[in-house]
């Protein structure tokens, strides 16, 4: 099956000083790009960039956080002995349902125990 050619009307134009070109080469040597499609992608990554995570990052870090609040809250109910078939479907929909509440949150911690160890070091 033949690849579509990708079609970009749009220009962008840039210089290196020769420090970073070799810089640059040195990074895409074996990659199979030219270090102009490596440049376009690096670009168009960080355009999709969100909270300092790319889209497939975001989506990895939900669900990773999606799990830690499924197995935290489910070991929780276990251990207090409150854990039924009901309550569990329901944490199961609201984890399913929620995902974007449950990613905001975990960010929010995240980003809050980094600024607090960033405080201590200084």
């Amino acid at each position: 099956m033949a690849k579509e050619a990708v079609h970009y009307p749009h220009r962008v134009g840039y210089r290196l000083d020769d420090e970073a070109w070799v810089k640059l080469e040195n990074v895409v040597a074996g990659t199979g790009l030219s270090p102009h499609d490596w440049c376009r992608m690096a670009a168009l990554e960080k355009l999709n960039d969100q909270l300092g995570l790319t889209r497939s990052e975001r989506f990895l870090f939900a669900q990773v956080a999606r799990t830690q609040y499924l197995v935290g809250i489910g070991f929780q109910m276990l251990a207090d002995d409150k854990l039924t078939t009901e309550e569990w479907k329901k944490l199961r929909t609201f984890a399913k349902e929620e995902i974007d509440v449950i990613t905001e949150r975990a960010l929010a911690d995240f980003q809050s125990r980094t600024k607090g160890e960033a405080r201590k070091v200084a």
